[in-house]
């Protein structure tokens, strides 16, 4: 298959516009990039920690805590918080993705605050990429595939918003699928790419092995397995080891040593609530035509949900059409037992990698479409 390069250039372009174009929407909507007391605040300054003193743990947290402190004493109420979480040694780790701290630090070194800006523009332009190419390989041409990719990533899926701001579900979610381009080519590198999302988001556990098995129906290539689950253990064992460092053992997480206050003003530790059967089958209204977090209202190529797995169903490329819209079927549906799962500024934000691995298949489903039209077909 043949791939014209000249469109990937036209492709960046257009995207970094529309970057541009949605930064200053945003902001003279009066969003910031880091809004106080919500999780981007909370990563910039893990990276200001790790930049000035190479460490995870924030001065602010530890304000923080006495803060919660003195209220849960003068009020005899019980405080939660969702900022930190306690260390095996009595440190106070960020719950959220220490991965985006770390990452962050550096573009704070040279740029200051507004350093964490310009690094949502490069993950998103690599996030922009990725899709392209993947769907181009999907829907094998550029041709066509550029103006529907634009579109789609334009409407459908608030990217901009989650660019704007230090979003760490944008870090995630760049991982996963920038993970799945380079897999293509590449599975060991790419495999330990999409594995490094759990240290985002834990839960992006759940969709490893859809992605390990996307590109399945390719020509067997020698050692292809091995290279998928060298990439990804080696990434779990890190990972494993970092929870071990952090937590006290390799199977906890930062959800498992959250701390709350007594009326008493004593820390405790609660664990995380975690998935519930009775919050999944619950709400459904809301979840799918809430005004503010409904998954329809805010991705409404969702709708064509059946055409989309009926062109699967005769597409040449079968299993990546399945693994991906299974893998975005079964998150969403995990996401959706979540107790929090409406915690979001605008559409929601969990579900991310689920819309986007089904605009994977959604956008070369529209290239077949719109070549029927024009044909006759």
């Amino acid at each position: 298959m043949h791939i014209e390069r000249n469109g990937t250039g036209k492709f960046l372009l257009v995207s970094l516009a529309v970057l541009l174009l949605s930064s200053a929407y945003f902001h003279r909507l009066g969003y910031q990039v880091l809004p106080q007391e919500a999780p981007p605040a909370r990563n910039a300054e893990v990276a200001r920690s790790i930049w000035r003193t190479h460490s995870l743990e924030a001065p602010e947290f530890h304000v923080f805590e006495q803060e919660l402190r003195r209220l849960s004493r003068d009020t005899q109420r019980e405080y939660r918080q969702d900022v930190f979480s306690l260390g095996r040694h009595g440190e106070l780790f960020p719950k959220h993705s220490p991965l985006s701290g770390v990452v962050g630090a550096p573009f704070y070194g040279l740029f200051g605050d507004s350093g964490f800006w310009i690094l949502q523009q490069v993950v998103a332009l690599l996030l922009f990429y990725s899709t392209f190419r993947i769907t181009s390989l999907v829907a094998k041409r550029e041709s066509g595939v550029l103006t529907v990719t634009t579109i789609t990533l334009l409407t459908q899926t608030l990217i901009g918003f989650f660019c704007y701001m230090f979003s760490y579900d944008l870090h995630g979610l760049f991982l996963l699928i920038c993970g799945l381009h380079v897999m293509h080519s590449r599975p060991r590198w790419g495999s330990a790419l999409a594995a490094l999302s759990i240290f985002v988001r834990p839960s992006y556990v759940v969709l490893l092995p859809f992605l390990l098995s996307a590109w399945h129906g390719l020509p067997e290539r020698v050692g292809r397995p091995r290279d998928l689950l060298v990439g990804t253990g080696a990434v779990l064992c890190l990972y494993f080891a970092a929870n071990d460092l952090m937590w006290g053992s390799p199977f906890a997480t930062a959800y498992h040593r959250m701390v709350a206050f007594s009326p008493q003003g004593e820390p405790f530790i609660e664990q995380h609530p975690g998935f519930s059967l009775d919050v999944l089958v619950a709400d459904w209204w809301r979840k799918l035509f809430g005004a503010r977090v409904g998954l329809l209202p805010f991705n409404p190529a969702l709708f064509a949900f059946p055409w989309v797995c009926a062109w699967a169903s005769r597409s040449e490329h079968k299993w990546f059409a399945f693994s991906t819209l299974t893998g975005s079927v079964v998150y969403g549906l995990y996401m959706f037992s979540y107790q929090w799962w409406d915690v979001s500024f605008l559409g929601n934000r969990l579900l991310l990698p689920s819309i986007y691995l089904y605009l994977l298949n959604f956008i070369p489903w529209c290239c077949t479409l719109r070549d029927r039209v024009g044909g006759g077909g």
